[in-house]
């Protein structure tokens, strides 16, 4: 049984100058719908991001810039990295993501958090990043998973009896705190891989 059921939205990282152009190119060449503007995700923090969500019906696109006060922002560091409009995350949509966390964890699976809940912009959703997909480098300039469920109808809200005050943890915070420490823990522990691993014919 798949683990994966589609790709549920992709992350662009860009430049806070070009945010309007990429917008406008979703928007206007490509036919998407606007269903959230955050010009500033923490305000009042040392750093903060722009986040600007474009529905396309199946899937979405979500452009991310970073703002720098007090200290880099992490999506900054991206940037300077891969420069404008790279792609930072894709995010895979699961059906029970609390046994799917379960179950790829004893593959050896890396983790960033616990499973969150927020509204992002293309409705609610229960989530958890993974790790970068090497430790080459400083976690920020990484590529990465994340992991997402929503709740069957579009537009519902899980119940909130099912999460814990972990659900509250501010997702930019885990990754920025993950960038200061300069964690290099990847995505997978391949020791977990059979040596004689062949991908099967069919």
């Amino acid at each position: 049984m798949s683990r994966l059921t589609k790709v549920d939205h992709v992350t662009f990282v860009v430049d806070p100058g070009t945010i309007r152009k990429w917008a406008w190119f979703y928007l206007e060449v490509m036919g998407g719908k606007m269903i959230l503007r955050k010009d500033d995700t923490n305000p009042g923090e040392k750093s903060s991001m722009m986040l600007w969500c474009i529905d396309f019906g199946e899937f979405g696109i979500a452009l991310a810039a970073g703002i720098d006060r007090e200290e880099k922002s992490h999506v900054t560091a991206f940037l300077e990295k891969h420069g404008d409009h790279a792609v930072q995350h894709v995010a895979f949509l699961v059906q029970d993501l609390s046994g799917f966390r379960t179950q790829v964890m004893e593959f050896g699976v890396n983790l960033l958090g616990p499973i969150l809940q927020r509204h992002d912009g293309f409705g609610y959703v229960r989530q958890v990043f993974a790790r970068g997909y090497h430790d080459d480098t400083n976690s920020a300039e990484v590529g990465f998973p994340e992991f997402v469920e929503r709740p069957v109808h579009k537009g519902a809200a899980f119940p909130e009896v099912s999460f814990s005050a972990e659900a509250g943890t501010n997702l930019y915070r885990q990754a920025q705190d993950a960038m200061d420490r300069n964690e290099r823990q990847p995505l997978m522990d391949f020791s977990k891989m059979p040596p004689n691993w062949e991908p099967p014919l069919k």
